[in-house]
């Protein structure tokens, strides 16, 4: 089925809202350690509370802006967290100590707008579009991605890691600017009009938030442990955006279509079935298998396929089961699973990569043990099926 004009327009605004965003976080990653601990008075633990404590607030945040968006619409409340945002980033823009930094990401952290934009795009696309609109901004997200671990190390050496925060500060002026421009409001001004039902959590939302956990959890550990095997195999730091460009390059040339295919014939479960076989290649073809370039790439390129299918899929799965007068409620636990997935993974990852040997193994292939345990016991667990005529 076509995209509608309301559907095209926003799919387009939530993209581009999500990925300018994004953009400059993404930019921060590869290289937030090596700086933060220049900043005054800072060390190693303060260096990770700068790094860790925005998804902390986001966490925090999700439930309160979103709940407020049902009640008061999305609109208003995408540009109050975009505001945050800004302004959180202009902080970290002047700051020289790590705690006025600090600061600054709580602020940045506090503009929790993800379950919200979700929420908008569930509510302005059809039941037989949500799937391809939904991985339309995954891509778009990817992109981002991409772009930010290409561009962050070359900006920031060129000029100095503080004018990452200032295009932050500029992708968060742009990003308000589109809401104000083109953000649909037809949805929530009806919403504000009916907002009587009471949210209930069933058990398929359970598996739903539980799936969004998982998945945020084996990201962050693949993210924190993949580059850490090319620098052992001693390939130059910036040489990295161009193996994260390669490997995502299958995911963004075909899963779109083959997402798109299957939704038109109601057979999205298929996709659900190989994301979770293209995680598992990946992580046994890298246990069974000498660690060498050939290894890791066909390790990225697997992981990426089968993370991308997901990030597509669940937050349109996630739609069919949350009733629509509390969208943005009924999506903010989601969100709340997925940051808290990215901490734990995180963290985990970095104490275990620290022990060096774990079990008679390297603590490498250790996490990607704990990955594939983790990916077992998500397929036990199960997603409820995916109906676009559920509902």
């Amino acid at each position: 089925m076509s995209f509608s004009t309301i559907e095209k327009k926003a799919t387009t605004t939530v993209s581009l809202i999500l990925s300018l965003r994004l953009l400059g976080l993404f930019m921060l990653l590869p290289i937030f350690s090596i700086y933060a601990i220049e900043y005054n008075n800072s060390n190693l633990f303060l260096a990770g509370v700068a790094i860790g404590i925005y998804s902390l607030a986001q966490a925090i945040m999700q439930v309160p802006l979103a709940y407020l968006s049902d009640k008061f619409g999305r609109k208003k409340i995408v540009i109050l967290g975009l505001s945050l945002f800004t302004l959180g980033s202009l902080i970290c823009y002047f700051s020289n100590d790590i705690s006025i930094l600090i600061f600054g990401r709580i602020i940045q952290g506090c503009g929790a707008v993800s379950s919200v934009g979700v929420a908008t795009l569930s509510e302005n696309t059809s039941k037989d579009n949500r799937a391809s609109a939904f991985t339309i901004v995954g891509l778009s997200v990817g992109i981002a991605f991409v772009l930010g671990f290409l561009i962050g190390p070359i900006v920031s050496s060129i000029f100095n890691f503080k004018v990452l925060f200032l295009l932050l500060f500029i992708f968060g002026i742009l990003a308000i600017i589109t809401t104000i421009i083109f953000y649909p409001e037809r949805i929530g001004e009806r919403l504000n009009r009916t907002h009587s039902k009471k949210f209930e959590i069933s058990k398929e939302l359970i598996k739903i938030y539980l799936s969004s956990f998982m998945l945020s959890l084996i990201l962050s550990i693949f993210l924190f442990v993949y580059p850490l095997f090319w620098k052992f195999l001693e390939v130059p730091e910036l040489s990295l955006s161009i193996v994260y460009l390669i490997i995502f390059l299958p995911a963004a040339i075909f899963i779109y279509p083959s997402i798109r295919y299957l939704e038109k014939k109601n057979r999205i479960n298929l996709a659900i079935k190989s994301g979770w076989i293209f995680l598992t290649i990946g992580f046994l073809y890298f246990i069974f298998q000498d660690q060498n370039e050939l290894t890791l790439y066909c390790l990225g390129v697997f992981f990426f396929l089968g993370i991308t299918i997901f990030q597509s899929v669940l937050p349109s799965l996630l739609s069919l089961y949350v009733p629509d007068q509390m969208r943005a409620t009924g999506t903010s636990p989601y969100y709340i699973l997925s940051f808290m997935g990215h901490a734990i993974g995180s963290i985990s990852a970095g104490y275990i990569y620290s022990k060096n040997l774990l079990f008679g193994m390297p603590s490498s292939h250790v996490l990607i043990i704990i990955s594939s345990i983790v990916l077992l016991a998500w397929a036990i667990i199960g997603i409820p099926i995916y109906n676009n005529k559920r509902n």
